[in-house]
């Protein structure tokens, strides 16, 4: 998890492969049309063979509760008449430790079963070596490293066999080599970049981050690009759809540090055994972002959301000195592996049930339209009761503080929000030529989605909201141009009404389908 500025310094749950439950069981109906004039698409319609946004969630350890049972809960199970929250992609780990004492199968049955509820692009995070494989080095301090030993051997033995003396390499290659098929993105470490130092990081852009200013890592950074190498060359050969991402990252220096560094330990230089810098071994850009810590006095669902882009650009920026920029180099695709506001206001922070239902569906628009490929909360159920509630991570979830029964688990408004957004979305695209096509007045934001099977769109609207409010007001007329006379507006909890004419918006977002 990730401040801007600095990390928190507080205990927050590992993300692991263990499972939780449900309660609120309402089911959410499909988005179907009235019997209104046909509209045709106001634009040309978006490209077509887009993979569709991930509407994704992190993993969790709920004690008593397998993989199977969270996975219900958030994706869903008819067949069990759980609505689930809306979730279609998830975000285990897959910890060396882990699989060295349960074996590299041990959740090939719930992969299965993710697929069978209708999940899919999962992310998995690689991360975690036994304490046999761990690297003994101690770069800072009295600190050991927390990464994986001889990862300077040898890759591979031949073309395709992998080096069992390089600990990473067989591990990640046994990973990959087992839930290929269930995984589009692999996610190299989570959050190598954490640390409790903020000033050092203003520095990481000009120097390498010291070991010691990586609580996560604890290693030099020409390591990490090691690590971006192997996994790499691994699903280059065993995974021919696979992204390779940068892990949960939080500060763009960082980001800069591995693009500069190639994965020589000799200060990062090329050489005929080093000869590229880090930018070759990743495809994506994993990040993490908590808008809670960059709103100031601003604390509203529309500044929360465009954290979200804010975050991506800064990144993009420094990509685009790298010139990974579409024309030079390949662009990189971006995935946000952690977001969330918490659902109760702690301290100075952003909360609130309004605030975070608002702002979950205000950020799978924005994500959307920033052009990041999927969105993953945290998490799956609030840690603790909500009248106990201290620390803002702790009212994060899509289902209140759950207890040791299955399914019993009720949902939040958050939860039902996002269940919400990703069924009248889910198999949309963003189209941004129909967006600019509603002339949207500078008090309304939001967004045009298209059906390619369907030929139609739903408008995405909401008044702006300011200051500490998610009270805000604004008229809205579609131009006559689009041919508009009624629609089904659909609410944050998917209730439906007949509207026609101008449209008095609010700062929680509507769907408009014509």
């Amino acid at each position: 998890m990730m401040f801007r500025g600095i990390y928190p310094l507080l205990v927050v749950l590992l993300i692991s492969l263990f499972g939780a439950c449900e309660k609120g069981k309402t089911s959410v109906d499909s988005p179907a049309g009235t019997d209104t004039d046909s509209v045709p698409p106001p634009t040309t319609a978006p490209p077509t063979g887009k993979r569709s946004f991930l509407y994704g969630s992190n993993m969790g350890s709920y004690a008593g509760w397998s993989d199977g049972q969270l996975a219900e809960i958030l994706i869903g199970n008819p067949a069990k008449g759980i609505a689930g929250a809306g979730v279609n992609s998830l975000r285990p780990a897959m910890y060396d430790h882990f699989v060295q004492q349960w074996g590299y199968d041990i959740r090939l049955n719930a992969f299965t079963f993710y697929e069978q509820l209708g999940g899919k692009d999962h992310t998995i995070f690689l991360n975690g070596p036994s304490e046999a494989h761990r690297d003994q080095t101690k770069y800072c301090n009295d600190a050991q490293s927390h990464t994986f030993a001889n990862l300077y051997e040898p890759i591979w033995l031949s073309p395709d066999k992998v080096n069992p003396d390089n600990y990473y390499a067989n591990y990640v290659y046994h990973v990959v080599k087992t839930y290929g098929p269930y995984v589009k993105y692999w996610e190299v470490w989570n959050e190598p970049d954490y640390t409790s130092n903020w000033p050092a990081t203003q520095t990481w852009g000009q120097s390498d981050p010291n070991p010691c200013e990586l609580t996560n890592f604890a290693a030099p950074i020409q390591s990490y690009v090691r690590m971006l190498r192997i996994t790499h060359e691994i699903v280059t050969l065993l995974d021919d759809d696979g992204l390779v991402c940068v892990g949960g990252l939080g500060y763009p220096n960082f980001l800069d540090a591995i693009l500069r560094n190639t994965d020589n330990p000799n200060d990062g230089v090329i050489s005929a055994d080093y000869p590229k810098k880090g930018g070759e071994w990743f495809d994506c850009l994993s990040y993490h972002v908590y808008p809670m810590y960059d709103l100031g006095s601003n604390r509203n669902s529309d500044a929360a959301a465009a954290a979200v882009a804010d975050h991506k650009h800064a990144f993009q920026a420094v990509l685009d000195k790298y010139a990974y920029d579409g024309t030079t180099h390949p662009e990189k695709a971006f995935l946000v592996t952690e977001s969330n506001i918490p659902r109760k206001a702690v301290a100075d922070y952003v909360g609130g049930d309004e605030v975070q239902r608002n702002f979950l569906i205000k950020a799978a628009v924005v994500a959307q339209k920033a052009g990041i490929s999927g969105l993953y909360i945290y998490g799956p159920a609030e840690s603790l009761p909500l009248a106990q509630v201290t620390e803002p991570y702790q009212a994060m979830g899509f289902y209140q503080n759950m207890t040791l029964n299955p399914y019993d688990a009720t949902i939040t408004p958050g939860g039902i929000a996002w269940r919400t957004v990703s069924s009248l979305l889910g198999m949309r695209q963003y189209d941004p030529a129909a967006t600019a096509a509603l002339q949207l007045p500078p008090t309304v934001d939001g967004g045009a989605f298209y059906h390619a099977g369907d030929k139609d769109y739903i408008y995405v609207l909401w008044a702006k909201t300011s200051g500490a409010s998610e009270t805000a007001t604004a008229q809205y007329s579609f131009p006559t141009s689009l041919a508009i006379k009624t629609a089904t507006q659909f609410t944050w909890d998917n209730k439906r009404t007949t509207i026609n004419g101008t449209l008095s918006l609010t700062g929680s977002p509507v769907f408009i389908k014509p």
